[in-house]
């Protein structure tokens, strides 16, 4: 039989992250980027009545296009995906229309896994609400929900048509939800970037007020860090793994811990773990070690854990980068290098 070989152009993964200073200028530029096309919004309740994004009347009464969640990662689940592809039907979205995801981490990775398998993909946009959301989870197309098994085994690679950011939605957030998005702007400087690690480094010896003040400023740097990674290796082939640095552990913990711990917390204990087990092995030096460990108390990061060692090596058994029997671990070896390292 002859072989036939079909050459399929490969998807590009650029798309533009665009920063406006006011809501009024972001909400502009997103009703012109959706143009005509029909949209549903996904949001969370806090979102919804704690920002200044929607008006006074959607805030009291959404209007039917409007997907209001529970906050939190509890809400990441198929009832969540199903409530919002429902909505979709009912507005009669089609293949042209479009998904924007108004929120946090979670929401833009419920409203990404919806928009992939609706009708088998249409487009969807972000608006990353947190800081987290901004510098890391909007970035790179990774969306998807958990099950009993663990964080985000459920999932599609969908990347947005477009990410539209505002510093204004910080200023509504708790201080711990800063830091969760510290610690992945650590992690960023940690696996590809001793400047920006620096940087972050210099900034954590301020006071909290400051470091909320001036935080954003290192926003796109972060971006930046993440995006040319994510664009060499969209399905996680390769280079990717490196952003995985901390998050075998974190999500982990995440998982035995009921998700009582939030994942940027998590993470900021997993970078912590993954590097004191690579000085162990003398994978890296202590002072590293240490170092990663003192920027996360610099910033007032909570390293606290108490998950046994039996449940974490068990829940990270599952983790979806396994493979063979095998586990890899992102360990760091010195500044804006890390190693694959096999369990």
């Amino acid at each position: 039989m002859k072989t036939i070989n079909v050459k399929v152009p490969a998807k590009t993964t650029s798309y533009p992250i665009e920063f406006y200073d006011t809501f009024a200028t972001l909400k502009r530029n997103v009703k012109a980027r959706l143009g005509d096309r029909k949209v549903l919004i996904v949001t969370d309740k806090n979102v919804l009545t704690k920002t200044k994004y929607f008006t006074p009347k959607e805030r009291t009464k959404p209007g039917k296009n409007i997907v209001v969640l529970t906050p939190g990662e509890k809400s990441k689940n198929w009832k969540s995906i199903d409530a919002i592809l429902n909505a979709a039907f009912e507005n009669q979205l089609d293949r042209d229309s479009v998904i924007v995801a108004v929120g946090g981490g979670v929401v833009g990775d419920m409203a990404g896994f919806a928009a992939s398998i609706y009708m088998r993909g249409i487009p969807f946009i972000q608006v990353p609400t947190t800081l987290l959301a901004m510098v890391d989870a909007s970035i790179g197309g990774k969306t998807g929900i958990d099950c009993e098994y663990g964080k985000n085994l459920i999932g599609a690679i969908q990347a947005p048509e477009a990410i539209l950011v505002t510093d204004q939605f910080l200023k509504t957030l708790p201080d711990i939800e800063i830091k969760n998005g510290i610690a992945e702007m650590v992690k960023h400087g940690v696996v590809a970037s001793p400047k920006h690690f620096k940087a972050l480094e210099k900034l954590a010896k301020k006071d909290f007020k400051t470091i909320r003040k001036e935080i954003f400023s290192l926003a796109p740097a972060s971006m930046q860090i993440k995006q040319k990674v994510v664009e060499s290796d969209l399905k996680e082939a390769g280079k990717r793994k490196m952003l995985n640095f901390g998050h075998t552990f974190g999500h982990a913990i995440e998982h035995v811990t009921k998700y009582k711990v939030p994942h940027g917390r998590a993470v900021a204990i997993g970078c912590v773990m993954a590097a004191q087990y690579a000085a162990e092995r003398k994978i890296c030096k202590w002072k590293l070690a240490d170092r990663i460990e003192n920027i996360f108390h610099g910033f007032d990061v909570d390293l606290t854990c108490k998950v046994p060692d039996e449940k974490l090596w068990e829940a990270m058994g599952y983790d979806k980068k396994k493979k063979n029997g095998k586990l890899t671990l992102i360990l760091p070896e010195k500044l804006g290098k890390v190693r694959y390292f096999e369990v």
